[in-house]
């Protein structure tokens, strides 16, 4: 269970690194590097 924002950020931290790492699975040019890209960039976003 997520206690705090410290839990909250390091999580998303840990899912941007799961997510690029399955990413870097796919073309750059296929429709699932650009899914991802765009949730990426979206869940960065957050951090901020």
């Amino acid at each position: 269970m997520i206690q705090n924002n410290f839990d909250m950020k390091r999580w998303k931290l840990e899912q941007i690194k799961y997510f690029k790492k399955y990413q870097s699975t796919f073309p750059k040019n296929s429709k699932e590097y650009k899914i991802l890209d765009e949730s990426i960039k979206k869940l960065e976003s957050t951090l901020e």
